[in-house]
């Protein structure tokens, strides 16, 4: 359970070889590739343009996933059950991802029928679109009983149609009425206002075409040999042969749906072909050679020497040991319960590759403060229950097949404390059975609430002061494993000084609590002196491994550290709250909801209630 030995690994190898040699590489699982940005290279770069060509590929094959979701969308739902999109995670293994590289023109071709079809549906839209304005043109006259053709001018005549709005048609007749040049009327009610028409002769067309404009007249545009009926139900037909088309594109598109897998199995492989290009054109080459330099797992090193000697015909490699103080990034070996606790460090932030990995600590205490802060045994049950079947059903190596075992594991201490607070889904099951001995012992001393310890005349509950202890010796432990870091590093006043003495102070002070707790005068006493010794120790040689001015005011800092300890200890408190409020959600639920409300009657009746 520690962070692994890294090296630093130098290969030089031929260039026409490079492919091969990265592929196999990235099989092991075990090598990351260094950048070379301070390397002068021999040739031109030509990354740009192939990172240009890579992108463009990627942009359409995504347009070619979306084309075929969307169109699977679209079907009826009973068609939609026979073109599954396949749409969550899927396991890969390298030799079939790899095997991606050989069916680029295969899967390329297929993308480009589907963009094809994409293209065929988007002019479809846009044919639908344009034949929907025609029909809402026509709509405005589809009251109208004659031909357009009906309302055409003569040779001494001018006869325009028309729609004018509602609340001028009034205004428009009464301008009309009396004109002896202009015949007007009304021919049929519109959608938007009054179809009507206007004749005039063409020498007076300029004064009744103002009256007309005036009055929001707007002349119609058509002039064919048939009705506005005859017109939309022609466009209707077309609409309707149009969607047909359009629905059928759809289905074909859909039917792409048994190459979604390899679109994205595609798109992931153009991913990996631009970084290996990246990573190419960033090693020093000449001609004939390419220099890469990686970092390597220190107990890898032979197995990717091993797997460079199959893929190269020739080759040199170097490995060197990258020192603790130096940079290299953190790979973290662990035992399969610590190693899902990686995953909690990780949302933080993963230790340097110097620092003692905290996960095997860390994973106790997590753990610990999950069952404390749940303490029930029966929800203990189910979050382990619940817990592995989260993890059985989430695929190997994701972050939430970890945290299902993490719930598990808290799971294990819950029941712990659960029987520790004799609570099973809210009830009191030991005290039921136990006699009074251990009834008064348990009000005395476990009872979360009733169960009081006084420190300097002030009534503190018990089970606040045990956490509030156990997160002190908590503080102490990632105290002493800074000191064992410090050792490693030769560091050793500092360890000593900077880790042990404050972590011995810490669990000094808890045991001085204790004997004030348990009025223990001889402990508490000894204790006393040896918490105020070890505390002023700690602040006198808190600056022991600077120099000069820093020396001073590192001995002062310490004193605010003080502080700082004080609040990350009280912080623990909420531990007791948490356990306090999940306790009485609890029991509220248990007790009043399910039990009371839903299954009140019987054993039976409880169990389904629970």
């Amino acid at each position: 359970m520690a962070i692994c030995e890294m090296s630093s690994m130098t290969l030089v190898a031929l260039t026409r070889e490079k492919d091969v040699i990265l592929d196999g590489l990235i099989k092991t699982g075990a090598v990351q590739i260094c950048s070379q940005e301070d390397y002068e290279l021999a040739c031109e770069k030509g990354f740009e343009s192939a990172s240009k060509d890579r992108a463009e590929e990627e942009l359409r094959a995504r347009e070619a996933l979306s084309a075929v979701e969307e169109a699977v969308d679209s079907l009826p739902k009973e068609e939609r059950e026979k073109f599954p999109v396949f749409r969550g995670l899927f396991g890969v293994t390298a030799d079939e991802f790899l095997a991606t590289g050989d069916r680029l023109g295969e899967i390329a071709e297929k993308i480009d029928g589907i963009i094809g079809l994409s293209e065929k549906r988007a002019g479809l839209k846009a044919e639908l679109s344009k034949l929907s304005e025609e029909r809402k043109g026509y709509a405005e006259y589809e009251n109208l009983k004659e031909k357009f053709s009906d309302f055409s001018d003569t040779k001494y005549v001018k006869t325009v149609l028309g729609v004018v709005p509602n609340d001028k048609s009034d205004k428009l007749f009464s301008a009309f009425g009396n004109s002896e040049t202009v015949v007007f009327g009304k021919a049929a009610d519109g959608t938007k206002g009054a179809v009507v028409f206007a004749a005039y002769l063409k020498k007076d067309a300029e004064n009744a075409e103002r009256i007309l404009n005036e009055n929001g007249f707007k002349k119609c545009p058509y002039k064919s040999e048939r009705t506005a009926a005859d017109e939309i139900k022609a466009i209707d037909e077309e609409i309707k042969l149009v969607e047909e088309k359009a629905l059928s594109l759809v289905r074909e598109t859909a039917e792409n749906a048994v190459y979604v897998r390899d679109i994205r199995l595609y798109i992931d492989y153009l991913g990996f072909l631009k970084e290996k290009a990246k990573d190419g054109e960033e090693f020093r080459r000449t001609a004939e050679t390419f220099v890469m330099k990686a970092f390597v797992p220190t107990e890898a090193t032979a197995r990717v020497e091993e797997n460079v000697a199959e893929n190269a015909t020739a080759y040199f490699t170097e490995f060197s040991p990258v020192k603790r103080t130096e940079f290299a990034p953190t790979l973290m070996k662990n035992n399969k319960v610590v190693s899902n606790f990686e995953a909690v460090t990780n949302m933080y932030s993963a230790p340097a590759y110097g620092a003692k990995d905290p996960n095997a600590v860390m994973s106790f205490f997590f753990s610990l403060f999950m069952g404390l802060i749940m303490g029930d045994a029966g929800y203990g049950l189910l979050m382990i229950v619940g817990g592995l079947l989260l993890a059985k059903k989430s695929r190997e190596g994701t972050t939430m097949r970890r945290f299902g075992k993490i719930f598990a594991y808290g799971g294990i201490f819950a029941v712990l404390f659960g029987i520790l607070f004799d609570s099973f889904l809210g009830f009191n099951i030991i005290r039921r059975f136990a006699g009074e001995d251990y009834n008064a012992f348990y009000a005395a001393h476990i009872d979360p609430i009733n169960a009081i310890s006084s420190i300097a005349g002030i009534d503190v509950p018990s089970i606040l002061l045990w956490c509030l202890a156990l997160g002190t010796f908590q503080i102490a432990v990632s105290l002493v494993m800074k000191a064992v870091q410090c050792f490693e590093r030769k560091q050793i006043a500092e360890g000593i000084f900077g880790g042990l003495v404050w972590a011995f102070a810490l669990v000094s002070a808890i045991i001085l609590v204790f004997g004030i707790v348990r009025n223990v005068g001889a402990l508490t006493t000894y204790a006393l002196y040896s918490t105020i010794a070890l505390f002023a120790l700690g602040i006198i040689t808190s600056g022991i491994s600077e120099k000069g001015f820093k020396k001073a005011t590192k001995t002062f800092g310490s004193l605010y550290g003080l502080i700082n300890y004080m609040s990350d200890i009280l912080s623990y408190a909420r531990l007791y709250g948490l356990m306090l409020s999940g306790a009485q959600i609890a029991s509220i639920f248990t007790n009043t909801l399910a039990v009371g409300m839903l299954f009140p009657q019987g054993f039976i009746g409880i169990v389904f209630g629970v």
